[in-house]
This record gives C-alpha cells, structure tokens and sequence, in this order.
C-alpha cells in the first residue's frame, strides 16, 4: 500500500506499559517484554479488549506497548493509560514480513519529504493479529508531522 497523509486528528486511548529501551538489546526484545507483560495483567484481570497491539516510540528511546481495552481497568490494575494524539500524519499499511518494513517506512519518508512535512515522535506501530504465513503480516504505520 501507498503512503497517504491525513490532515485530520488521530486519538487513540492505550493501556500498557513503557520503559526506555536499552539500545544494546534489539527494539523487538523490548517490546515483546512489554507486549508479554500486558497480556499477563489482561488474563490475570479477565479484561476485554480489542486485540491488536499498539507500539509507540516517544522521544529518549522511549516504548510504550499497548492495547485498546473495551472498558477502563479497575483502579488496581497496573495498565499504565495513554492517549496518542496524531493532529497530521503520514498511514501506511505493511503487509508482509516485519524484516521487510524497512522498505514501507523508506517509502512513507519519500512520500512525507515530497510534501515537504516533517516527521517528530510520536510514531506508533500498530500489529495485526499473528499469522504463520509471514506474507500475510499486517503492520499499520502512523507517521506523525509536523508542517
């Protein structure tokens, strides 16, 4: 899919966890850490939620994984809440092997270059639900910009 820049507000309300990455470790260390540590407290909590999983990359090398979740937790979960506001962003849609998403993230800053934005953290990765066959991976791509 092709890069496309939305002029339009993007919010979305993740609980999860954050921690800043050691950059000795690869990112996928951390964020299956966090990713591992959030499914624990939903099945220790029985929480609804919506299923996919939502990764933001914060300024400091700074990761927040998290879920949408149907209904708040209660006031004893451990769920860290994020809003993620995006006022402008470039979305791309990777569908394929997450070692291939170099090539979609090469393409979405061509197309933010070409329009003369510029990319400032946040950027969130949001992951489709899991398939064996690595052709059929989804990875959602919100790109945020600043004019």
């Amino acid at each position: 899919m092709e890069p496309v820049i939305f002029n339009q507000r993007k919010m979305v309300t993740l609980f999860g966890f954050s921690k800043t990455h050691d950059q000795q470790k690869r990112y996928s260390d951390t964020i299956f850490e966090l990713l591992d540590k959030i499914w624990k407290e939903v099945r220790e909590k029985g929480l609804s939620h919506k299923g996919t999983n939502h990764v933001v990359y914060e300024n400091g090398h700074h990761i927040f994984a998290g879920i949408e979740l149907v209904l708040p937790p209660n006031e004893d979960s451990l769920l860290e809440k994020k809003d993620v506001i995006l006022e402008k962003y470039a979305y791309c849609k990777h569908i394929g092997p997450y070692s291939e998403l170099d090539k979609t993230y090469e393409s979405i800053r061509a197309k933010v270059k070409a329009s003369g934005d510029i990319h400032e953290l946040p950027l969130m990765e949001v992951y489709g639900h899991w398939n064996e066959d690595e052709t059929k991976l989804e990875t959602e791509i919100f790109y945020n910009l600043k004019s």
